[in-house]
C-alpha cells in the first residue's frame, strides 16, 4: 500500500518499518489501526528539562535521574508480598528504587541497565518509592540534551519505546488531520475546543506544559462528552419505557411498619423514603440510587419501599452481593416485616429444589419479598409480576446483573443501594443514568466509634488492647490486605496471621477463625452464624467482611498494612463494629513501607467520620481508577480526564450533551455521524444495557 493511501482506519502493519510480524506486537496492546495507534495516549512523562545529579537530590521534590542499575533484587517481605530493589549510580552517587509489589521488574531492570527514573526522594532511607522509569535508548539519550518533555507509552513485550514513539509520530504525520472527530463542529465551536490532530500531536509530543495541559483538556472534554451523551441516551431510553407500572396506595402497610419499629426513622430516611414513594407513584419506571453512609440505614428505607410494592399487588426482590449477606438481609427484613404480616423468603445458590419449588408456588399464590442472591438471575427462576427490584452494593453488581434481574418483570421500578459514599463527579459519570437520594445521619442508639493510626512496632499493644476487648466480653475482626490481586497469596497471609494470633498468650483462650473468599460457603456460614452469636470471639479476614455483616458486639476492627487500602474501602470496614451501643475502636496499622504520605492519608480517616467527605479526599488522593473505576457501569476507564479537578468539564460536557440530544434525539443527522460512529464503535455494552428491561 503506498503511504498516500494511508488512512486512519489502515492496519498498522502498512506503516513504514512495521509489517505483519510487528504489528502482532502491537495488536497486543488492542492497537490495530493508525487511528488507534494516534490515540495510544501517553501513561506518563519523563521530564528531560530538569534531570538532577544524584548528589544534588533533595526530598520531597519531583526529579527525574539518569544512570545504570549497579545491583537489582525480589525480595519478599515478612507480610509475604514480593517487592523489587534496584540501585542506580550516576557517577556522583547512589540512589536506591524500590517498588512494591512488582518482583517482575527483573526481568527488565538488570545490573548494566540503563535507566532514566522520575520520582520524589525518601529523604529516610534515600530511595525513590515506586519511581516511573524507562530504558535508555539512542532516542532518548539524544532527547536529553534537547530538554523536553519525553513520553512514555504502554509497551508489550517485543516493543521498545524508541519502536513506540516512531510509530506514534509517523501516524500522527499521515492521519492526524483526517482522523474522524466525534465532537460535533457546532459543540466544538460552543465550547472553544481545539483541533482534534492538534491535540493529539501536543499530548504525544508536547512543545511545553501549556500546551500539554491544553491537549489533555481537549482529550479529556472528547471523553466525558462521550461518556455523558451515553449516560444521557441510557436515562431517555429508561425514562421513556411505557411499560412501568405505578404503585401508588393508601400506605397503610408501610404505617403499619414503621410504627412497629424499636427506632425512630431519621429525618435523611425519611425525604429518602419520600422520594421513592413519588417515583414508585409514577408510571414509568423508577431508576434510583440511594447512597447510604456506613450505618446510615438503608435497609428500612429499601424494606419499606418494598412495602409499597407489596400493597400494590406486585413482588420485590432484594439481591445481595454475597450469601452470608443474603440470609442476614433475609432474617432482618423478616424480623421488621412479621408486624405487617408480611412473608419473606431467602433463595441463594445454596437453596435446595424444595425450597425453590415452595419459592414457586408461594409466588404464583401472591405477591412476595424475595430476598437472594446471583440466584435471583438464574434463567429458570422467575419471580411473576415483580414490580421493585432492590440490589444492594451496586458496585459489586454493576450495570449487567441489574439488567438481567430487570429483565425478570415487565421494566420493574429499581433501587441500588451502596454503602460507599460516591463523589459528586463519580456520580455523575459512573451512575448518571440514575436519579440519588443520600442518607447521611446516623441512626440513634449507636455507641461512639474512633479511629486510632499506628504502626507495626506497636502491635504486641494492640494485640493487649484486643485481649482486654474480648475478656470483656466483646468481639473483633482483624481484616489482612488482598496482595498482588492474587487470593492464594492472600489466603496463605491470612491463615499465616490466624496461627499468628491463635499462638498468642494473651489471645489463646479465645476462639479465633478465619475468613476468606476460599472457603467454601457452608463453611463461611457456620463461621459468620457461630461470630454472629458470640461463640467465635475474633475473625481473621480479607475483605469479605467489608459488606454488610451485622454483628453489633464487635467493638473492636484491626486492619493491617492499612496503607495498601483506599480511605473509602476502609471507612467501609470500619462501619463493620460500631452498630452496638458500646464504645468500639478501629486500628489502622501502617505497614513498614508506609512512609509520611502513607500515615498522612491514613491520618484523613482519624479526622474525618463522614464518608462523603472521605470520598472526595480519596478520590484527590488516589484517582478515580482505583476509587471507584467505571467497569462496572459499562464504560470504559476514562484515559486523561481527571475527576478529582475536572468537575466543571463534567459540568461542561452534561449540558453539550444534552444540547446535542435536544437537538438530535437518535444522533441521525450528518453532523453527528462521527459521534454515532464512535458511540457504537466504543460503547456498545453501555448502550445494550440502557435498553434493560
Amino acid at each position: 500500500m503506498r503511504d498516500r493511501a494511508l488512512s486512519p482506519s489502515t492496519p498498522i502493519q502498512f506503516l513504514p518499518g512495521i509489517g505483519p510480524a510487528r504489528a502482532l506486537q502491537f495488536e497486543r496492546l488492542g492497537l490495530r489501526t493508525l487511528e488507534q495507534l494516534a490515540r495510544h495516549v501517553p501513561r506518563t512523562y519523563l521530564d528531560a528539562r530538569r534531570f538532577v545529579a544524584i548528589k544534588d537530590l533533595k526530598p520531597s521534590e519531583l526529579v527525574t535521574v539518569s544512570g545504570t542499575i549497579k545491583s537489582a533484587a525480589a525480595l519478599r517481605t515478612r507480610a509475604g508480598r514480593s517487592d523489587f530493589s534496584a540501585m542506580l549510580s550516576d557517577g556522583t552517587g547512589a540512589l536506591g528504587c524500590y517498588f512494591f509489589g512488582r518482583p517482575f521488574l527483573a526481568r527488565t531492570l538488570r545490573p548494566g541497565a540503563r535507566v532514566v527514573v522520575s520520582g520524589t526522594l525518601d529523604g529516610l532511607e534515600r530511595r525513590m518509592l515506586n519511581p516511573s522509569f524507562e530504558r535508555f535508548e539512542d532516542d532518548l539519550e539524544s532527547l536529553l540534551d534537547v530538554g523536553r518533555l519525553v513520553p512514555v507509552h504502554a509497551l508489550t513485550r517485543g516493543l521498545t519505546a524508541h519502536l513506540m514513539r516512531r510509530a506514534v509520530r509517523a501516524a500522527l504525520d499521515r492521519v492526524a488531520d483526517a482522523l474522524p472527530d466525534p465532537v460535533p463542529e457546532e459543540i466544538a465551536h460552543a465550547h472553544g475546543i481545539a483541533p482534534l490532530g492538534r491535540a493529539l500531536r501536543q499530548i504525544h509530543f508536547p512543545d511545553d506544559d501549556a500546551e500539554l495541559e491544553r491537549a489533555r483538556r481537549r482529550l479529556a472534554f472528547e471523553e466525558l462528552y462521550l461518556m455523558q451523551t451515553v449516560l444521557e441516551l441510557r436515562r431517555a431510553v429508561l425514562g421513556g419505557l411505557g411499560r412501568g407500572r405505578s404503585h401508588q396506595t393508601s400506605g397503610a402497610l408501610v404505617r403499619r411498619a414503621t410504627s412497629a419499629l424499636p427506632f425512630t426513622l431519621t429525618a435523611d430516611q425519611k425525604a429518602a423514603l419520600e422520594e421513592i414513594a413519588a417515583d414508585l407513584a409514577q408510571p414509568h419506571p423508577m431508576h434510583r440510587m440511594l447512597l447510604g453512609d456506613v450505618g446510615s440505614g438503608k435497609t428500612v428505607v429499601a424494606f419499606l419501599a418494598a412495602l409499597q410494592v407489596l400493597e400494590a399487588g406486585r413482588s420485590a426482590a432484594f439481591m445481595a452481593p454475597t450469601e452470608i449477606l443474603a440470609r442476614q438481609h433475609g432474617a432482618t427484613l423478616a424480623r421488621l416485616a412479621a408486624p405487617a404480616g408480611v412473608e419473606v423468603a431467602v433463595i441463594t445458590a445454596a437453596s435446595t429444589a424444595g425450597e425453590r419449588r415452595a419459592l414457586r408456588e408461594r409466588l404464583a399464590a401472591g405477591p412476595v419479598l424475595v430476598v437472594g442472591t446471583h440466584a435471583l438471575l438464574a434463567e429458570k427462576f422467575e419471580i411473576p409480576d415483580l414490580g421493585l427490584a432492590v440490589v444492594d452494593e451496586q458496585h459489586r453488581f454493576g450495570v449487567r446483573q441489574r439488567a438481567l434481574l430487570a429483565r425478570k418483570g415487565a421494566v420493574p421500578d429499581l433501587l441500588v443501594l451502596t454503602a460507599t459514599p460516591i463523589p459528586r463527579t463519580l456520580a455523575l459519570t459512573c451512575y448518571g443514568d440514575l436519579d440519588v437520594s443520600r442518607l447521611r445521619a446516623r441512626p440513634a442508639g449507636r455507641g461512639r466509634l474512633v479511629t486510632r493510626v499506628t504502626g507495626e512496632e506497636k502491635f504486641p499493644q494492640v494485640i493487649e488492647f484486643m485481649a482486654r476487648e474480648l475478656a470483656a466480653g466483646r468481639q473483633a475482626y482483624v481484616v489482612v490486605p488482598l496482595i498482588e490481586e492474587d487470593p492464594a497469596l492472600t489466603q496463605r497471609a491470612a491463615e499465616a496471621e490466624l496461627e499468628r494470633l491463635r499462638a498468642d498468650p494473651h489471645l489463646r483462650r479465645f476462639r479465633i477463625e478465619l475468613m476468606h473468599g476460599r472457603i467454601r460457603a457452608e463453611a463461611r456460614r457456620a463461621i459468620m452464624e457461630d461470630f454472629a452469636v458470640g461463640k467465635v470471639q475474633a475473625l481473621v479476614a480479607t475483605t469479605v467482611v467489608e459488606v454488610g455483616l451485622d454483628v453489633p458486639n464487635a467493638t473492636l476492627m484491626v486492619v493491617e498494612s492499612a496503607d495498601r487500602f483506599g480511605l473509602s474501602q476502609l471507612h467501609q470496614l470500619r462501619g463493620r463494629v460500631g452498630r452496638g451501643a458500646h464504645r468500639s475502636v478501629c486500628v489502622l496499622v501502617a505497614g513498614a513501607a508506609a512512609g509520611p504520605r502513607g500515615r498522612e492519608r491514613l491520618d484523613v480517616l482519624a479526622r474525618l467520620d463522614d464518608g462523603f467527605a472521605i470520598a472526595e479526599e480519596d478520590l484527590r488522593l488516589r484517582g478515580p481508577g482505583e476509587l471507584w473505576g467505571t467497569r462496572q457501569s459499562g464504560l470504559p476507564r476514562l484515559k486523561l480526564a481527571d475527576l478529582a479537578r475536572d468537575l466543571p468539564l463534567l459540568e461542561e460536557t452534561l449540558a453539550a450533551a444534552r444540547a446535542t440530544l435536544d437537538h438530535d434525539p437518535h444522533l441521525l443527522g450528518a453532523s453527528n455521524a462521527a459521534l454515532r460512529a464512535a458511540l457504537l464503535r466504543d460503547y456498545a455494552e453501555a448502550l445494550e444495557l440502557a435498553l434493560a428491561g
